[in-house]
């Protein structure tokens, strides 16, 4: 049994890292899960990767440290998000970009419990925010309890493992909790659960503060944690940077 920290889509946004590392820090975890997305967005991605190879016991690659290597990978951003995936690539190392490129897009921990960045379909990507989409997801868990990121969104799905055969789950199954931080959301152990911590760099949900999640295996319980960071500053680096405007302005925002 374990408490476990969970992060995911820090992108490059380093002052919100560290705010929830010391967050889980004082909370105190036994080991640190990272879903994928270190970098890209933010002004600051080499600190972020170091922060994520010296604090995280796990890391799984997202689609944002993918393309840094992936020459064919345009196709699949809009113009914005690849301006800072270029700038991204200048500022990675040869080390760095080496690192990114030997994650695995998805592991299974000794504990049990499968990671992945958007989804545990093999070999699709998805944003899981609705009942089809974790529907699917649900039917791939191969393990009781599922990590994914990918959303900017913090949410959990559970459904009844007796309900799921032959690799369906009924949509109308499914249960869908929105976290509110602090409040630990109970995750059955006749059930498969499908958790996404929210992003620590770029949140989605109209919250600015930065999210993350204590995964704790004996209680059964996931609690979302939303952690104040200085967003000023990380708008104003990212300016200075020379990034779109747009990825600094959002943070305020939550969107």
């Amino acid at each position: 049994m374990a408490r476990i920290g969970v992060v995911s889509d820090v992108h490059g946004n380093a002052n919100a890292f560290m705010a929830v590392l010391n967050q889980l820090g004082r909370l105190g975890v036994d080991e640190l899960y990272c879903l994928g997305d270190i970098v890209g967005y933010g002004p600051a991605p080499a600190r972020c990767l170091d922060l994520a190879l010296t604090y995280c016991d796990l890391l799984v690659r997202g689609n944002h440290d993918e393309a840094v290597f992936m020459e064919d990978a345009q196709s699949r951003f809009n113009p914005i998000a690849w301006a800072a995936i270029e700038w991204t690539k200048q500022q990675l190392s040869p080390r760095d970009i080496d690192v990114l490129l030997h994650m695995k897009p998805m592991e299974i921990t000794p504990r049990g419990i499968t990671c992945a960045h958007d989804t545990p379909v093999q070999h699709e990507t998805a944003y899981v925010l609705d009942l089809l989409t974790a529907s699917e997801a649900l039917s791939a868990l191969r393990t009781p309890i599922g990590l994914v990121g990918h959303t900017h969104v913090p949410r959990v799905f559970t459904v009844a493992m007796d309900i799921v055969a032959e690799d369906f789950c009924p949509p109308e199954a499914i249960q869908v909790h929105v976290p509110t931080s602090g409040q630990p959301i109970p995750l059955p152990p006749d059930h498969l659960c499908l958790c996404n911590p929210g992003a620590v760099g770029q949140p989605r949900d109209n919250d600015p503060r930065a999210s993350c999640a204590l995964l704790d295996t004996e209680a059964g319980t996931f609690t979302v944690h939303r952690v104040e960071y200085d967003i000023d500053q990380t708008r104003t680096d990212t300016i200075e940077a020379g990034l779109p405007a747009v990825l600094g302005e959002r943070l305020s925002q939550g969107v």
